[in-house]
């Protein structure tokens, strides 16, 4: 059975720059995220109450691809034992070691993490990843500026999400 992976998209109520003029349940919001030359934005009756609107200034658009390589060939080797205990029956994600890779690439694909995630699942992003030249143990980011989400090369016809990547982990 396939497992069905969710990508998320943070709300404004996580944002440390939400603000509110009167009380939290009545009163109106604002969103200070903009350089500090204009004031706070108001949000709209029309703009969603949980999800980021469009004019979020934390999002990138279109969102960012970066490739993270190994950083060296002790660090391909040690990465073998990482695809070698995933069991795709078991497991829903995989972890690999950030210290072992550094950013190889960073591109604009103009897609989502969710929706890279449905095209490689079906094979339909071949021509970017043989541009890319995506190896094996290799970790995409897909990053829209509020969450990005990353997923670790398993083969070349499956990618599996790392969750806990933390590329300020990885090598310059």
């Amino acid at each position: 059975m396939a497992k069905k992976y969710s990508f998320p998209e943070p709300g404004c109520g996580s944002c440390q720059h939400l603000q509110y003029a009167g009380n939290s349940v009545l009163g109106t919001r604002y969103c200070g995220g903009f350089p500090k030359k204009r004031a706070p934005r108001r949000f709209w009756a029309s703009d969603p109450k949980i999800k980021a609107p469009k004019w979020c200034p934390k999002r990138i658009s279109p969102p960012v691809c970066r490739v993270y390589g190994f950083a060296d060939e002790q660090s391909r080797d040690l990465d073998f034992l990482t695809s070698r205990n995933f069991d795709h029956k078991h497991d829903q994600y995989i972890y690999p070691s950030p210290s072992r890779y550094k950013l190889r690439l960073e591109t604009s694909l103009g897609i989502n993490a969710r929706t890279f995630y449905e095209r490689v699942s079906h094979g339909d992003l071949d021509d970017f990843l043989m541009e890319a030249d995506i190896s094996l143990g290799e970790v995409v980011e897909i990053d829209d500026g509020l969450h990005p989400y990353f997923f670790y090369c398993l083969s070349w016809s499956r990618f599996v999400p790392a969750p806990t990547f933390d590329p300020s982990i990885a090598q310059k």
